[in-house]
């Protein structure tokens, strides 16, 4: 049977030219991401039927893995390294899914290099703090996962990952600035090719086969026809739906129409087949947006937070902030900029975040911003009144050499007086970037049925899972809760 396996040096290609065709905040912190646009690999159900062609076979393997992200590739690799037989099914032409969006930083607590750039911080307190931020958040998963912060990221410096940018208390990002995802996709795609992982793009997931009320495997259609691929354990790892119009108007119905950043393929398959099983699904309403999506002539969506990031204040069409820039609650942000007048904001920023970001110099070779040797002249090119704009900047400069935000608490990011000629603007929108519900699971990433009863052999992991975290640590939770859920099977499996 045909494998639809890709070369590694055409996935490594495919998810550069993804970045570069692209593009938080005590409390819930959120990870940004590079633009979506990601092709979904329509496979044609008769392909199987076509003159010579023949169909595929149905297998039999120790665990069939749905979702080749961060946390499918994760799992996936850490099963085979404990000696198992791994499928992994990707219903797009690359592996990666969302995490190669994953833009700015891995949510890590107290890890060695935040202590010498004194940025310690007890795992405690900050557990504490969110929870405090948002009751319904688990403090035992958070904490679980940060206390593997460290081994997870030792692994992933292991792998190539250069994860060694102590951004804030709970940031760490890649030395130089460039992407987080594709500098972890790269790796963990290496890694599954390294260890020999059984991967399959252009194949999609359609049923979980169900046997005496146990998960059993999953239905498949891939580039030869439809199959089913038989599995002791079934981990459902297939991304959110923000990128499914469907579903958001179904389950976030505020929202709907708006652009979203996350990757073409999350359209939600793992809730339908799981609900499909009994699985119960919950928070589906929770959604997290992006409040500096720029939104290009062709309808692309890039997420362009790292001007926040590195430094950026956001302004209104009044060329006056009007909120936390760097605030914990994204969608919080989003409702503010809904409220402003026009149809959208600016970030506002200059050489000096440029010159720390290779990711957001990248964004300016591409056009996306406005330039301008002086405020005044960047005013005049935003549309907004000079007098009102370069108030506000020396307003904020005061801010910055005092460290207290008097306007509005910002505490995090304030790395830029924005002093640094040129200056630059960017305007954006509200984006959907994560969903945050999903698939109701236990500490061991069990899924669990409408009656809270574990649904034997069935898994789901990364954003598809509703962990109690509710996307605070996106990309920490790919590859530490993927880790913990490989070692789950291996040890009892």
């Amino acid at each position: 049977m045909k494998h639809a396996k890709r070369l590694l040096s055409v996935v490594l290609a495919l998810a550069m030219l993804l970045a570069m065709a692209a593009c938080t905040a005590e409390p819930e912190p959120q990870e940004e991401q590079e633009p979506a646009g990601t092709p979904v690999v329509e496979t044609p159900e008769d392909d199987a039927a076509e003159e010579g062609a023949q169909a595929p076979e149905d297998e039999t393997v120790d665990a069939v893995i749905v979702g080749g992200g961060g946390a499918g590739m994760t799992t996936a690799i850490r099963l085979v390294e404990g000696g198992k037989n791994v499928v992994l099914v990707e219903k797009q032409g690359i592996l990666g899914g969302a995490t190669n969006l994953a833009a700015t930083y891995f949510v890590a607590v107290n890890t060695p290099v935040q202590q010498e750039a004194g940025m310690g911080m007890a795992i405690e307190d900050y557990v504490a703090s969110q929870v405090e931020a948002n009751p319904l958040t688990s403090a035992e998963n958070l904490t679980t996962l940060l206390e593997r912060s460290e081994d997870s990221r030792q692994w992933l410096l292991g792998l190539g990952v250069d994860l060694t940018r102590p951004m804030s208390y709970y940031q760490v990002g890649i030395g130089d600035g460039s992407s987080l995802g594709v500098a972890i996709v790269t790796a963990l795609t290496a890694e599954v090719d390294r260890v020999g992982v059984d991967y399959r793009v252009n194949t999609r997931a359609t049923e979980i086969v169900m046997e005496d009320g146990k998960a059993a495997g999953v239905k498949v259609e891939g580039p030869d026809g439809a199959y089913t691929i038989y599995a002791n354990d079934v981990v459902l790892a297939a991304g959110g739906f923000a990128a499914s119009p469907e579903m958001v108007a179904k389950y976030a119905p505020e929202w709907e129409g708006a652009a979203s950043t996350t990757a073409a393929g999350n359209t939600g398959d793992a809730f339908v087949m799981a609900e499909a099983v009994g699985a119960s699904l919950k928070d589906m309403d929770n959604v997290r947006m992006n409040p500096g999506v720029y939104v290009d002539e062709r309808g692309g969506a890039y997420s362009l937070s790292v001007a926040r990031a590195e430094g950026g204040i956001m302004v209104n069409m009044n060329g006056e902030r009007f909120c936390n820039d760097y605030a914990s609650d994204y969608t919080v942000m989003s409702r503010q900029i809904m409220e402003q007048e026009g149809d959208h904001v600016y970030i506002v920023f200059d050489q000096a975040s440029v010159d720390r970001s290779e990711r957001l110099a990248g964004f300016g070779e591409r056009g996306y911003f406005l330039q301008a040797d002086t405020l005044e002249e960047l005013a005049e090119l935003m549309g907004v009144p000079a007098e009102n704009l370069t108030a506000t900047v020396e307003r904020y400069r005061g801010f910055v050499d005092t460290g207290v935000d008097e306007d509005f608490g910002r505490t995090t990011a304030m790395t830029s007086r924005i002093d640094q000629a040129p200056y630059y603007a960017v305007p954006c929108i509200p984006g959907i970037q994560v969903t945050l519900g999903g698939i109701e699971v236990n500490g061991n990433m069990q899924v669990l049925d409408t009656q809270g009863a574990v649904i034997d052999g069935l898994y789901a992991v990364g954003e598809c899972a509703n962990d109690g975290l509710y996307g605070g640590a996106p990309t920490n939770i790919n590859v530490t809760f993927g880790t913990l859920l490989a070692e789950y099977i291996l040890e009892n499996r």
